[in-house]
């Protein structure tokens, strides 16, 4: 593919079976052992009040797990006695359901779960009592919080720690802003003061909520701390954590200009622009702007020249077929004479581009020239992660002799589509999640709904069209603002369990490709992912990180795709946030062998050892397979192996070189000592390390 070089797992040095993302999850999540630096930031937080700044898929919510559990014996015994509660806030229903999960899952506590405000605010006091007494853990969402702090339901005296998920979000206006701000004499920076108030974690992948200039960065850090009442940590062993943080390869793509050869782009576009103009320019007095009779029509209009923009005329008209059947539903319930008019005005817009589009392509198949270079792009790295051939695997026995009846079925869940249920009869052989029919876990970023709506529909057209695209099972989710705390009605509850089926096949690996809106970037438990793509550009920081902090797999990339006129100005704001995370994570030159002694000696030497017997066998050892077609493991006796070897490798200079090296004596013992395997270890100096990412 010109201009894009990606590793996926057919191209990775590692070999083609080498971290596929159906491999990922093939760890207990009930046995976890805590890493060094988890251990470090818990100690931090057990002494303070701790904002823990770590990555995406670091541990942080296991950190705040082992605080609890550290705490304890201050939460257990009986409520009306000396027994206190621990409240883990978060921004999100979905991040409630995760996190009381993580915490039933790694701990023996009793756990409460309280996502809906609509319920819980019309329980009384006695009810909301009934629940604490047998509750020790409570996690809620921050409105709910609020709405206990306000009422006086549980005094901040009977808590005794308050986790604070995502509070970055805490220097905005925000519930967690009004929850510090609310009471502020009884939040202190000490642990059970005679105030009695509860110790604080903060979680945050990143610190920085909106653009930022890495100038003000220390001030963005002390504001956060001041309304916290916390110190910012992260972890001193950066070359650790360094191993657990993502990395993948980052490609930015400018896709070129939207050449218009037929002209209807254009069409399209003047007839959106005369329609938006006249909505803008009515003169009808209201008493609410958000609540005038143009509101709808103008934001349906704006989507709609918004997705052929982006996308092109062709997902235009798709757009405009989903409007018009939305806006059917506002015209049969309103009552309003004026509201009705500007909604059939919409309404006729909308089947008027339908028609201009009618006169130069078919609706009913896909037609790649009338989308946009972006769109095409797409096509292409998707193509890059098209599955194994079998031919290439003929001799592979674990696959010739594998079990069948052990596979997750493959489907395509958006209902939709009629033919589903006959397309996958045809072709029952290719729902096997093997080498053969998927190596993809992948997210697609874009800003508006409806641009994952189309781009949902157009991406599985293309897949009807393109074998080589077929392997594709896709979905979207968009949020529809569920989780945020507002009243639900019942249509918007049905899509909130749609929504988290979506996400449960994703979790599942029955959908392999998942296009999204901001809603998954952070708060949401998805796998390790070895594609992501920024359909639309980050606006900020930290949509930036943690977006790219979702592709997490070992061999994984992170495609941004630019248009052209948009190339210079994004490559301003790549800088910048490259500059962020040099101020952020940087090893000082000159405190490497401070902060990391070892490695400067010895365990770099000891590590690139053992790393080589390992990728040695990976690509050449004896590996067994699983019936559903997973690699096992190396064998405790041969890991045992490695580490002998690796360590018998290490040349007795090295040790003794390491001394001076690492300052713990300031002159080298005599003699001449070759150390040509360590002479990479003085290029940690001033090296950048992912930590808030």
């Amino acid at each position: 593919m010109a201009g894009l070089k990606l590793v996926t797992p057919a191209t990775s040095p590692m070999g083609p079976f080498f971290g596929l993302p159906w491999q990922q999850e093939a760890i207990h999540d009930n046995i976890y052992t805590p890493r060094k630096y988890q251990v470090e930031l818990l100690e931090a937080a057990l002494e303070h009040n701790t904002i823990v700044c770590l990555n995406t898929g670091s541990g942080k919510t296991f950190i705040a797990v082992l605080l609890t559990k550290e705490l304890s014996h201050q939460i257990r015994g009986q409520f009306q006695g000396n027994a206190k509660r621990t409240v883990f806030l978060v921004n999100s229903a979905t991040s409630a359901n995760q996190q009381a999960a993580a915490v039933r899952t790694h701990s023996d506590l009793q756990v409460g779960e309280y996502a809906d405000m609509e319920a819980t605010s019309a329980w009384t006091f006695h009810q909301w009592t009934d629940k604490i007494i047998n509750q020790q853990v409570l996690v809620m969402t921050c409105h709910i919080f609020l709405h206990v702090l306000k009422n006086q339901i549980l005094p901040l005296s009977k808590i005794n720690l308050v986790v604070f998920d995502d509070c970055h979000l805490a220097i905005t206006d925000h519930p967690y802003c009004q929850i510090m701000k609310g009471t502020p004499e009884m939040w202190s920076t000490e642990l059970f003061d005679d105030n009695g108030s509860p110790r604080i974690l903060g979680l945050t992948a990143s610190i920085l909520n909106g653009n930022c200039d890495p100038t003000d960065l220390e001030q963005k850090i002390q504001t956060l701390e001041q309304v916290l009442k916390s110190n910012a940590e992260t972890a001193t062993d950066l070359v650790v954590l360094d191993r657990y943080a993502s990395q993948p390869r980052e490609v930015v793509l400018d896709c070129g200009p939207y050449l218009d050869k037929k002209g209807l782009a254009a069409r399209l576009q003047v007839e959106l622009d005369e329609a938006l103009n006249f909505l803008n320019d009515y003169n009808i007095s209201i008493a609410r702007e958000d609540k005038g009779p143009t509101v709808i029509s103008r934001q349906v209009l704006s989507d709609c020249r918004a997705v052929l923009q982006v996308l092109g005329p062709w997902c235009a008209d798709k757009a405009a077929g989903i409007m018009v059947r939305e806006l059917q539903k506002y015209i049969k319930h309103e009552q309003g004479a004026i509201n009705r008019k500007f909604l059939l005005f919409t309404d006729t817009i909308l089947r008027k581009l339908h028609a201009l589009c009618e006169e130069y392509f078919s609706p009913a198949s896909l037609d790649l020239k009338f989308v946009t270079p972006k769109v095409l792009r797409l096509l292409e790295i998707l193509h890059e992660y098209k599955p194994f051939e079998r031919q290439q695997f003929e001799s592979v026995e674990w696959y010739n002799n594998r079990n069948q009846d052990n596979y997750v079925s493959w489907s395509d869940s958006e209902e939709e589509d009629d033919d589903e249920e006959a397309e996958t009869k045809e072709r029952p052989e290719a729902n096997f999640p093997s080498p053969f029919t998927n190596i993809l876990c992948g997210i697609i970023f874009v800003e508006r709904r409806y641009t994952a709506v189309v781009l949902n529909r157009l991406i599985k057209e293309a897949g009807k069209q393109d074998p080589e695209l077929a392997y594709i099972s896709n979905n979207f989710i968009t949020g529809h603002s569920i989780g945020k705390n507002q009243p639900r009605n019942k249509q918007m509850e049905v899509e909130f369990r749609k929504q988290e089926e979506v996400l449960r096949k994703f979790r599942a690996h029955e959908t392999n490709l998942l296009i999204a809106t901001s809603i998954v970037e952070e708060g949401v438990d998805i796998p390790k992912c070895n594609l992501v793509v920024r359909f639309d550009l980050p606006t900020e920081y930290r949509s930036y990180v943690q977006s790219k902090g979702r592709a997490r797999a070992p061999v994984s990339n992170y495609v941004m795709l630019a248009d052209s006129e948009k190339t210079k100005c994004f490559e301003n704001d790549l800088t910048t946030y490259k500059a962020i995370e040099k101020e952020l994570a940087v090893i000082p030159g000159g405190l490497t062998k401070e902060l990391q002694p070892l490695d400067i000696g010895i365990n770099r030497a000891f590590k690139s050892k053992l790393r080589a017997a390992w990728e040695q066998w990976m690509i050449a050892g004896e590996h067994s397979f699983t019936k559903s077609g997973r690699q096992r493991r190396a064998s405790y006796t041969t890991i045992c192996q490695w580490i002998v070897a690796a360590w018998a490798n290490v040349s007795a200079c090295t040790v003794v070189r390491a001394f001076p090296k690492a300052g713990i004596i300031s002159k080298e013992p005599h003699g001449n000592y070759g150390d040509s395997e360590n002479e990479e270890g003085g290029r940690l100096f001033g090296r950048l390390v992912w930590v808030i990412v």
